[in-house]
Order: structure tokens, then C-alpha cells, then sequence
């Protein structure tokens, strides 16, 4: 008996003690919480948008003030009987009826009445007709994949509304499997975000989403706060974030300056139009991720695994370009291809085992690319030397885009609040903007990058496009050109690439 008393204190303590020990933490984190809304609520309160609406308010409110003093004083200098008493007169001559005080007061108060209706009607009537143009389109009408793509041609055409936009005719873009992935519903819960909260009312619908991740084409307006370097007719090139609520397979996009650049002088639209997208996720990857350069690059032993998409055909050409020992393993129809871009070792991925693989590199590979996605992680990790690291290619999961209805709203609110100060990077994994673009551009001008062009499809040949694209026979960038133009182009000489 005196064992179980002994038992059930040592269990009443021990409960004691988890019990204090959650209360403890519970108010430590509770502190925590707290000390971060009032810091968040002092940066939204110290802000400058609160700062300016409150200025806005002081400065309202004076000029109020301001204007009641001097009506108030003026209505002072007259004497309100002896207008009054004037009018009636002046009315009574005019008209040759009687008239009193009443009747003066009664048409004062229909004058001021009137003319309110009168205004309230006029701000509400909505002009008989607005010119409105449209456009082709390769859209995505639902979240249903591939089925839902089609070929739009009342698309309204977009326009420019905020000060840092580029108005550009599209003259080439290119197809990418990030455009199927968004067809079926990849960025969505982001991209509703946006479309709610930062476009005009008139675009805020979800659907059609316009697809395309990157183009070539010429300017052709400009908002009043664009970069000084980009001027009308100038040829330029665009690369967009996926989950961007613009696409670029259209006739013509608004785009802010950020995502654009100069068109490469040595390639035509078509092959440029291949390079932006994939080149801005290599070039990430390869300089930014990897953190490679050419003192440190030099020798290392790197693999691209399953380098069969156009972004692998640029992270091989620029590793060989800093020097690395490069080895890809891709589709066998894809190898020879990959060696004429510079690859020391490439190896069939139908037939290939991991062993072979590191018999290329017996301690394992210092970077290891992998484009084949998240699913070839683990493998990846495999052929790492023991400071090896895996560079990702390709979508990140955002888990926003499963979920329901109640942790959406909740996060909802959470985006629009964090929204307010980091903008798109409280989100965006992909840094895109015209810096990239430049460099880019330079290394196509001096013929170290090579675009690699499959096969070029012309707008109504849509679904033969995106069939083709879905082949898994492509050797680089399916693209799509656009007849609708209002002009020739000038073609700039060839690079002597192939295809």
C-alpha cells in the first residue's frame, strides 16, 4: 500500500512537473508571438503607405477647415434677408407674378437637389462604348492540363497601367513543360493572389490564363517610369516567373521592366526565344545555387542528370564554359548532342547504373545538376562525393496550391500582410530580372551560348505544338511564332547553330 501511495506522488510530481514545463514554454512562445505582432503592427503603423495616408488625412482635413472659415466669413459680409428680399424682387419684375419669401426658398432648395441627382446620375452612367481589342492567345481555359489548352482569339488585348511597364509585340515564344504544369493548376492559389489584389478590377478573373514563360519581340509603347535603356522599336527578349498571371504565347504583353532585355544582336526571334526561361533557371542554378565561377568551377567534376531539356543544354554550356569536367546522363538520342556542346562523358539513363556513373568520378561529383525532378532526389544523392551537393532544377512545390478553403483564407491574409513588405519574395524561388537577361544576352552575342532551337510551329498549329512538346522527343525548345504582325523585321545575320 505504502509502494502504491509512493508511486501514484512520484507520478502526481512528474505530471506537476510536465504540466509547469508546458505552461513555461506555452508563455515563452506566447511572448514570443506577442513581441512579433507588435513589432509587425509597429513596421505596418511606421510604414510609409500608413505614413501617407495619415498626411493625406491631416492635410484633407485643414483645407477643410480652411474653406468652411472663409465661406462662413463671407456669408457674414451679406446680409441673408436683404438677398433674399433683392431676388424676390428681381423675380416679381421679370415675371410679373407675386412671389414670397416661401417660393424662394422652396426653388433655392429644388436647385441644390436637383443639381445633386443630377450629378449622382451623371457619375454612374457608363459611356455607350469602349474600344476594346483583342488578341490570339494560347490559353488555358481550366486547371484540367493539357485538354484545357487552347488557341483564343478574343483575348482583350492588355495595356499599360502602371509606370514601370513595356508594351512589346511578340514575335516568337517558346513552348515549355512549366506551361503544362501551370495548366493544371501549378502557382494557382498565388496567381489569385495576385490577380485579386494587384491588377485593375477589369482583369480579375482567373481564367483564361494566358501561357508562356519567355518571348522575343520589338517595343512598342512604354510606361513614364521605364528604364532609359529601353526605347521604342528596341528588340527585346522577356523571361517571366511561373507563377506570373501574364503569359507571353500572345500577340502582344505588358510586362514590367524587370523581367525585360535586349535581344541577343546575333540571333533571330525564334532562336532567341528559346533562351530566356531555361537560361535564367541555369544561369540561377549554375552562379547563384551552385555559386560557381571560373576560379572555382575549374576541374570540378559535375553531372547533369537526364539532360534532355533545354535548360540542361545551357547549365552544360556554361560548366564547360568555367572549365568543369562535365558529364551528362540523358536519353540516348540526346548524347551525341550533348558531347558537341561540350560534355566530356555522357551516358544513357535507359541503360546506365550508378556505378558506371561514378566510375566517371570514384569519390563522386563535387555538383550534381538535377533536371529530372524531385523524384530523383534521392539518386542524385547517390553521386555525391562527401562535400557534393544537389542543385535542383525545375518547379518548386508550393504547397499553397493544395490547400482547402479554411487554411487558404488564413493564408490569404498572411500573403496579403507579408505582401505589403517583401512584395514577390515572400514567395518567388525565382530571382528573374533583366540583369540575367543582359548576361545572357552578352554570352549569345560572343557565341559562348548557343540556343537550341527543335522546331518552330506557327500559332494555329497549337495542339500539334504542345503534342510535340509532350513527345519526349525534342532536343531543346519547342517555339510558337505569330503571323499578326503589323510590320517586317529585321533578321539579324545567322550564328551558325544547328538546327
Amino acid at each position: 500500500m505504502g509502494k502504491t501511495i509512493t508511486d501514484l506522488c512520484n507520478g502526481f510530481e512528474t505530471f506537476k512537473v510536465l504540466i509547469t514545463t508546458a505552461l513555461e514554454n506555452g508563455t515563452i512562445a506566447f511572448d514570443r508571438w506577442s513581441d512579433q505582432m507588435h513589432q509587425l503592427v509597429l513596421e505596418t503603423w511606421n510604414s510609409r503607405s500608413i505614413q501617407d495616408i495619415q498626411e493625406g488625412i491631416h492635410l484633407g482635413w485643414e483645407q477643410f477647415l480652411e474653406a468652411w472659415l472663409q465661406t462662413k466669413y463671407t456669408l457674414q459680409q451679406y446680409d441673408l434677408n436683404f438677398v433674399v428680399d433683392a431676388l424676390q424682387s428681381k423675380i416679381i419684375y421679370l415675371t410679373g407674378n407675386s412671389f414670397n419669401r416661401s417660393h424662394v426658398y422652396i426653388g433655392f432648395a429644388g436647385l441644390f437637389v436637383g443639381s445633386g441627382v443630377g450629378f449622382l446620375i451623371g457619375i454612374n452612367i457608363k459611356p455607350s462604348s469602349i474600344t476594346v481589342t483583342h488578341m490570339k492567345a494560347a490559353s488555358a481555359t481550366s486547371y484540367n492540363g493539357t485538354e484545357s489548352i487552347t488557341l483564343l482569339e478574343d483575348v482583350v488585348t492588355p495595356e499599360i497601367t502602371e509606370s514601370n511597364q513595356v508594351m512589346i509585340m511578340v514575335r516568337a515564344a517558346a513552348l515549355d513543360p512549366m506551361d503544362i504544369l501551370v495548366a493544371s493548376g501549378y502557382g494557382s492559389f498565388i496567381r489569385k493572389f495576385l490577380i485579386k489584389h494587384t491588377l485593375r478590377k477589369s482583369m480579375h478573373r482567373e481564367f483564361p490564363i494566358v501561357l508562356g514563360r519567355d518571348c522575343s519581340g520589338v517595343v512598342i509603347d512604354l510606361g513614364s517610369d521605364v528604364r532609359r535603356d529601353i526605347n521604342i522599336n528596341d528588340e527585346v527578349w522577356v523571361s517571366l516567373p511561373p507563377w506570373s498571371p501574364c503569359g507571353t504565347l500572345c500577340e502582344t504583353i505588358v510586362v514590367s521592366d524587370k523581367y525585360v532585355g535586349h535581344k541577343p544582336q546575333t540571333l533571330t526571334h525564334e532562336q532567341a526565344a528559346t533562351l530566356p526561361y531555361s537560361g535564367s533557371l541555369a544561369w540561377l542554378a549554375v552562379f547563384q545555387t551552385a555559386n560557381l565561377n571560373p576560379m572555382t568551377a575549374m576541374d570540378k567534376k559535375i553531372i547533369v542528370y537526364c539532360g534532355d531539356t533545354g535548360t540542361s543544354s545551357i547549365i552544360v554550356q556554361l560548366c564547360c564554359y568555367l572549365k568543369a569536367d562535365v558529364t551528362v546522363a540523358c536519353p540516348s538520342r540526346v548524347c551525341y548532342f550533348m558531347k558537341y556542346l561540350g560534355a566530356t562523358t555522357t551516358y544513357e539513363t535507359e541503360t546506365v547504373s550508378i556505378d558506371q556513373l561514378l566510375s566517371t568520378a570514384p569519390s563522386g561529383f563535387d555538383y550534381v545538376f538535377n533536371t529530372a525532378g524531385e523524384h530523383k532526389y534521392s539518386l542524385c544523392k547517390q553521386l555525391c562525393s562527401a562535400c557534393g551537393i544537389v542543385v535542383p532544377i525545375g518547379p518548386h512545390h508550393l504547397p499553397s496550391d493544395s490547400y482547402g478553403l479554411v487554411r487558404g483564407f488564413f493564408y490569404m491574409q498572411w500573403l496579403r500582410l507579408v505582401y505589403m513588405f517583401k512584395g514577390n519574395k515572400c514567395w518567388d524561388h525565382y530571382e528573374f530580372n533583366s540583369i540575367i537577361l543582359n548576361e545572357l544576352a552578352s554570352m549569345a552575342n560572343d557565341y559562348v551560348l548557343r540556343p537550341v532551337l527543335d522546331k518552330t510551329f506557327m500559332e494555329h498549329e497549337l495542339e500539334r505544338a504542345f503534342k510535340h512538346l509532350q513527345s519526349r522527343q525534342t532536343i531543346g525548345k519547342v517555339v510558337m511564332k505569330f503571323s499578326n504582325l503589323n510590320g517586317p523585321t529585321l533578321m539579324p545575320r545567322s550564328s551558325g547553330i544547328l538546327f
